[in-house]
């Protein structure tokens, strides 16, 4: 069954076009021409980060975030196990290690932990969880 879902960085966008209109509003007020590397670097990770699309199948998992630049990829074979986690707000939005784990993700708290053989944990935020991890284990099943 293939899967594919996309979530929306709704905070992250939302912070890049504050700081943007900020730094806009200094940059006109001061003439300081500095501000407008600023500004291109916040487009850019609007761009990146807009969203976080997941796929399952092919015997692989794959995520990217906004346009696809690069590509995330995971052998269905090398997760030993799946399950539905929870965030803290202070783990943050886009790629984190965080003490145990690497955590993707653009907006919201919900995630799909997945445990892989090699002993490393990835989580991946989504508002599909439950789909994801169900998608996830059916694949695995080969079914």
């Amino acid at each position: 069954m293939p899967y594919r879902h996309t979530k929306r960085g709704i905070v992250i966008l939302a912070v890049c076009l504050a700081a943007g209109m900020l730094l806009a509003v200094i940059a006109w007020r001061t003439g300081q021409i500095s501000m407008i590397a600023t500004l291109i670097i916040l487009v850019a990770v609007a761009v990146v980060f807009r969203s976080l699309t997941v796929e399952v199948g092919d015997n692989e998992l794959r995520w990217y975030f906004g346009p696809g630049f690069w590509t995330h990829r995971l052998a269905l074979d090398e997760i030993r196990n799946v399950a539905v986690a929870r965030n803290h707000w202070w783990n943050g939005f886009g790629i984190r290690s965080r003490p145990g784990f690497r955590l993707y993700n653009v907006s919201g708290l919900d995630a799909v932990e997945l445990q892989l053989k090699s002993g490393d944990i990835r989580r991946i935020g989504t508002d599909d969880a439950e789909g994801l991890a169900a998608a996830l284990k059916s694949a695995a099943r080969g079914g």
